[in-house]
């Protein structure tokens, strides 16, 4: 396998990989509005729980009435994130009431211990159904693993913290380009002679400089997708998604992939107009994703191409070669 069919493979995987770990994990479009450093804080613990070992459903992406955020290890949770623990608590309560049945209160970090304290005079006022031990306070609410402040940066680009969580999320999808470049790179210098230690040294090497690669990207990707700037690009990207979609599903065989498709990626039936819904969703991401991989790879030639460190047919390979890759993904 020649070295470009190598990286066009691993740039496909790479990009693929990391616009699913920002569709997966991240709800970027929601952080922009007024209450976004509150999804923040959902996805920031969430994948705290996940990096913990725990096992993670975001269920409440759908943001139904007094639903649950996420299910952790079987428990459901509803986060509150709000400015003061007595709004926190008071975001819980309607009509006198606790909202949310037998879900746990996830709240700030900080603001746990006040948290406790308050729920406890909610329940000894009667307000928590089926409670009436102030002492269960500590069992309904939960210590978030970030702070107010910490999820009001997650949900901006350009913080220290929204990096560190973009880190975090990519750190998934880079393990498993960094896992594929290594077995590709292995079994491809066998194939070509190399002994077992010089097929190991080149493997490691191209692991590292794709993992780098796939990471920053991914980071990059969803530092952009903060912005202005990203969230345009991401609506045009959706634009020519649905474009895409709405050709190919004017034909049965189409529509049957598309379907089958996007029933495949949420794990459960969609048909119609929600399945398209989900896959331009996807598209979108990988398209925005795909633009920055192509940038990352092409940028590096074209400062070789001016330096004359390359020709112009190898650049023009190499970018035919990427934008293939990555169009594929």
């Amino acid at each position: 396998m020649a070295k470009n069919n190598i990286n066009t493979v691993i740039n496909r995987a790479s990009a693929t990989s990391s616009a699913q770990s920002t569709n997966n994990y991240m709800q970027y479009p929601r952080y922009r509005n007024k209450q976004g450093h509150g999804w923040a804080a959902e996805d920031a613990n969430a994948m705290a729980d996940r990096l913990s070992g725990k096992r993670v459903e975001q269920v409440g992406r759908d943001n139904s009435l007094n639903g649950t955020d996420h299910i952790s290890n079987g428990i459901e949770i509803q986060t509150k994130y709000c400015a003061s623990p007595s709004k926190t608590i008071g975001a819980a309560f309607s009509d006198g009431s606790y909202r949310y049945g037998k879900m746990k209160l996830e709240v700030p970090k900080e603001q746990y211990d006040e948290c406790v304290r308050l729920m406890a005079d909610k329940i000894r006022s009667g307000e928590v159904p089926g409670i009436s031990d102030p002492a269960m306070a500590k069992d309904i609410v939960v210590k978030g693993t970030c702070t107010y402040d910490q999820a009001v940066n997650i949900a901006k680009a350009g913080t220290l913290d929204s990096v560190k969580f973009d880190l975090k999320t990519q750190s998934v999808s880079c393990s498993i380009t960094c896992g594929f470049s290594f077995a590709l790179g292995y079994a491809n210098a066998l194939r070509i002679g190399k002994s077992h230690a010089e097929a190991l040294k080149c493997a490691s090497t191209q692991m590292v400089k794709s993992g780098a690669t796939s990471l920053a990207v991914g980071v990059g990707t969803q530092q952009l997708l903060r912005t202005t700037v990203g969230r345009s690009i991401a609506a045009t990207a959706t634009h020519s998604a649905r474009t895409i979609l709405d050709a190919t599903c004017k034909t049965q065989v189409g529509q049957q992939v598309v379907e089958r498709t996007a029933s495949a990626l949420v794990g459960k039936e969609v048909v119609g107009q929600a399945a398209k819904n989900v896959l331009a969703k996807g598209m979108r991401t990988n398209m925005v994703t795909g633009g920055i991989m192509m940038a990352a790879q092409t940028i590096p030639d074209a400062v070789k191409l001016c330096n004359g460190k390359m020709s112009a047919g190898e650049f023009v390979e190499n970018t035919t070669s990427n934008a293939a890759g990555i169009g594929g993904g």
